[in-house]
């Protein structure tokens, strides 16, 4: 029997538009583990991240004939980023992640618009990103934008794991230095700031 790792997302996607269930099982065995990763990283909620992993991919599958994927990856990845928003918005979520009036800024372009546009987002989080050394830079754009996991940067910069581990936890801090605490988790969450 084939492997997930072995068929591309293209392939997958393909099926999974002609109603393949293994296709979605493929999907869900390949990118599960890394889905997870991801919510928990902001979350550190073990329930809700599974909840939210699960309904990203029950969404996949219920929305697979209407949904335009363009490319699997950063399909999912984006659809946790918002899941995660989601859920930090609830009543139970707010007063662990925001002060009041931070989640009214969040929650809204309108307000956001109000006090820095998106542009203006984006260009701090370029000017923090640029501001990086050059390895720390490219381990996190890899991470960050190309969705690569840690093995597969280190097999692509011929770096272990642990220096990967390393480059991406400096980069954050120095972001946060940079960017202020609640500035770097709007460009880290929102999906809009990450095109």
């Amino acid at each position: 029997m084939l492997t997930s790792q072995e068929y591309e997302d293209d392939e997958l996607l393909e099926l999974l538009r002609e109603n393949s269930q293994v296709a979605l099982k493929r999907i869900y065995s390949k990118y599960w583990k890394r889905l997870y990763l991801s919510a928990y990283s902001i979350l550190r909620e073990d329930a809700a991240v599974q909840d939210i992993v699960q309904e990203v991919l029950l969404q996949l599958w219920l929305r697979r004939n209407e949904a335009v994927i363009i490319t699997l990856k950063p399909y999912l990845f984006t659809s946790i980023r918002y899941k995660v928003l989601t859920h930090i918005k609830s009543a139970a979520s707010r007063k662990v992640f925001l002060e009041p009036g931070e989640l009214e800024l969040l929650a809204g372009k309108e307000e956001l618009n109000d006090t820095l546009n998106e542009d203006d987002i984006n260009n701090l989080l370029d000017k923090g990103i640029s501001a990086l050394p050059d390895r720390c830079r490219q381990v996190f754009i890899m991470s960050r934008r190309e969705y690569l996991s840690n093995k597969e940067i280190a097999e692509k910069l011929n770096i272990t794991v642990k220096a990967v581990e390393a480059q991406i936890t400096l980069a954050l801090k120095q972001l946060r230095i940079s960017m202020g605490e609640f500035l770097f988790w709007a460009c880290i969450i929102i999906p809009i700031f990450y095109n």
